[in-house]
Order: C-alpha cells, then structure tokens, then sequence
C-alpha cells in the first residue's frame, strides 16, 4: 500500500508526528508577541505620561523606530537562507531578551525610538520571520495545517496576554513587567531549542520527493519557478496582488491595537473590561487559522485569500456601527477570525507562487512594504485623533484600505483564474 501524501494525513497524526518542530514554531510564534503593537500598546498610557507625548507624537515615534526596522530586516531577512534553524532562532531569541531588557530602562526620546526599534525588528519581524519561513519550506502538502498550528502562538498571546498585562502594570509598575517577561522567555524555550528544531523523517522524506512528498493543491501547479528577490521586483501581480493582500492588514490590525484604549474610550468601555473581549478573538483566532489551513491544503492559499480580509472588513463595519457588548463581541470575534486566516494565508500565499528556495529573501523582501504599512498606520490614526476626528473618521479610513485586498483577490484569483 502506497504511502499518503502529507495532505491527506490527518490533523491528529499530523501533530503525533510532528509535535517537536510545531511547538517550536508555536512558542516562537508567541513570544513574537513582545514586538507586536498590540502588546507594546498597553504600555502606551505609562510611556506617553512619562514622557508627555500626545497620541500623535507617540504614533510618530513609533513609526520612526518601525520603518528602519523594516529597512534592516530586508536584509537580515536572508539569513533564514544561510543559517539552521536552530542557530537563527537562538540568536534571535537572544538578542529579543536583551532588547526587552533594555525596553524596561527607556528613559527618554531616544532610547524609547531605540527600544521601540529592536522589539519591532527582532520580535515583529525576526521572530515570526524565522520560523514562518521553517515551517513553510519543511511542510508542503501539510503546509496550511502546520503554519495554523503553529500560528495559534501568537493567536494564544494576543487573548491572554492583555488583561494579564493590564493588571501586572497596575500591580507592579510597567517596568517591572519587563523584568519578569524576559526570564519567562528565556525559561520557555531556550532549553529546549535544539531538540525542538531537530529535522524528522516525516520531514527529510518530504524533502527528498519521496512518496511522502505533498501533492499540489488544485490549480496549482507542480512546477513552481523558485523566484529570487530580482524576479520578484518584476512580477506584477506582485505590486497590484499580492503585496495589498500582505500590507492592507498590517495597516488596519496595526491601527487597532495601536489606539485600542482610544477606541475603547469611544465605545465608553475600561481597557481592562475592553481587554476581556480578546477571549472571543482567541476562539475565533483558533477557528479561523485551521479554517485558513484545511483551505490551503485542499484548495490553495490563493484561491482562498479573499476569505480572511473578508472577515477583517466585517468585524470593522461591527465595530463602527455596533451598539455596546454586542458590537465588541462581533468586532473581536471576525477581528480574530481574520487575523486566524490571514497569517496563515499569507505565510503560505508566498510559497505557492514563488517556491520554497529563497523564501528568506523573497518574505524579506516584502517586509519592508508590510512593516512601512505598519508604521504609518499609528501616526496617522494619532494625528486624526489629535485633530479631534471621532470613531467614524478612523474607521472609513481603515475600512476602504480594506476593502481593496479583498476586490483584488477575488478578481485576480478566482474571476479570472488565469493559472
């Protein structure tokens, strides 16, 4: 009896069988989360007091320290295609910790840009770059699944991680907080890096063509031409696709959690009461990526892209027109559905169409767009809201930024259906 392919293994022995190298790629995914907006964010009201910034001038700052983030890590990028895995991840793990470290002695202008910087390019960026790229080119025909999976880290961190926060700065000092995030860290992974990151059978047999190999989603084809980051540049579904799919929502989901305690104050709600609604983004986060996976798997990350961005452009109108719980409730949960879809989508979206070979430079190469996307997002919501513009004003924004993603992949990738 001939052996299956990787995609028509089960989920469950999937995870029997590959649990080592998932939950590496689950942990790197959650500690990802100490450079993300949404965890930097709550010690927003901390920093700007100390500091006397307005929203703005936060926003502003923040931007400058993520857009020379992006700028290094197109280069940086590469060495996902030089080093292991192994030897990558514990020296981005390591120099993330020492970047938290120095977070909690910030005491000005210039060591908040310089904080700020670090945590975006090693945490936002390295982190999830890192092991995105590993699990993408170790799995093929279980790709979607793996990249889930492995997503739900940061799925996890993003529901438990604010109100735990929230109530450790209230009851400790900001800090302080920092202090104790880097010793967990380490603890969690470090000790176990080298075993986690070890290349299985199931692995090297996918690897090498054997019957083990993945067969290719429908309408996709076998043949990938494995692009370099010059072939890209010139690819023009590129430019018009599929850099909107990746930006749109770094832009929007960036924007949110920059300004969730302004959009908290606007849905006239406490932050820690806004902060226990991520437990609804955290179901829905989890449904959304394995949704996202069995779709990649069975159908291909392109025809099935429109879906995610559909769900974000949802959970937006929600949370504009919505009335009290029940607007907070559908926001966080197609909020997290999205974010469950597009991560996986994304990751997996870059494989199919530019192969495994040089997935280093070419995701490197997108970042810099991405991260820029990301960093524009917080200066200018925080100027709007400086100059008095309301909930209404930011979610137009943010909602026509949206929709265009979610037009430009159901025409390109499923109207025309041209490959």
């Amino acid at each position: 009896m001939p052996e299956r392919s990787a995609a028509q293994i089960p989920t469950a022995e999937l995870l029997k069988l590959e649990w080592r190298f998932l939950t590496y790629g689950a942990l790197m995914s959650f500690w990802s989360s100490i450079g993300q907006t949404f965890f930097i964010s709550l010690f927003s009201l901390e920093i700007r007091t100390e500091l006397s910034l307005s929203h703005g001038e936060f926003g502003g700052y923040y931007a400058i320290a993520t857009m020379v983030s992006a700028v290094t890590l197109f280069w940086l990028g590469k060495l996902a295609d030089k080093l292991t895995v192994f030897r990558l991840s514990l020296i981005t793990i390591i120099a993330l910790a020492i970047s938290a470290l120095f977070f909690s002695f910030i005491s000005g202008i210039l060591t908040l840009i310089g904080g700020i910087y670090l945590l975006r390019l090693l945490g936002q960026g390295m982190m999830t770059h890192v092991y995105s790229v590993a699990i993408a080119r170790r799995y093929k025909g279980a790709r979607g699944r793996a990249l889930a999976i492995t997503g739900i880290g940061i799925n996890i961190a993003e529901s438990i991680g604010p109100p735990i926060i929230v109530l450790m700065i209230a009851g400790i000092g900001w800090r302080q907080v920092w202090l104790i995030i880097v010793v967990i860290f380490l603890l969690s992974i470090t000790p176990f890096l080298s075993r986690l990151t070890q290349k299985t059978t199931f692995q090297e047999k996918s690897l090498s063509g054997s019957n083990n190999t993945p067969k290719a989603p429908q309408n996709i084809s076998n043949a990938i031409k494995e692009f370099k980051r010059k072939d890209l540049l010139k690819n023009a579904e590129f430019w018009v696709v599929i850099l909107p799919l990746i930006a749109a929502p770094s832009f929007t989901i960036t924007g949110i959690l920059f300004h969730q305690i302004f959009l908290a104050d606007a849905k006239l709600v406490t932050l820690f009461h806004w902060s226990k609604y991520y437990a609804f983004y955290a179901l829905t986060a989890i449904i959304g990526a394995f949704l996202s996976g069995f779709l990649i798997d069975w159908v291909s990350a392109r025809k099935s892209s429109f879906i995610g961005h559909s769900a974000l452009l949802i959970g937006l109108i929600c949370l504009w027109i919505g009335h009290a719980s029940l607007a907070l409730i559908l926001f966080f949960s197609f909020f997290g559905l999205a974010s469950g879809m597009i991560t996986s989508n994304t990751n997996a979206l870059l494989a199919e169409k530019y192969g495994t070979k040089w997935l280093g430079e070419i995701r490197a190469a997108t970042q810099p767009v991405t991260v820029a996307s990301s960093a524009i997002s917080p200066i200018l919501l925080g100027v709007m809201i400086d100059k008095g513009f309301g909930l209404t004003g930011l979610m137009l924004v943010l909602i026509i930024i949206s929709a265009y993603p979610v037009i430009a992949a159901i025409v390109n990738f499923n109207v025309l259906a041209h490959e």
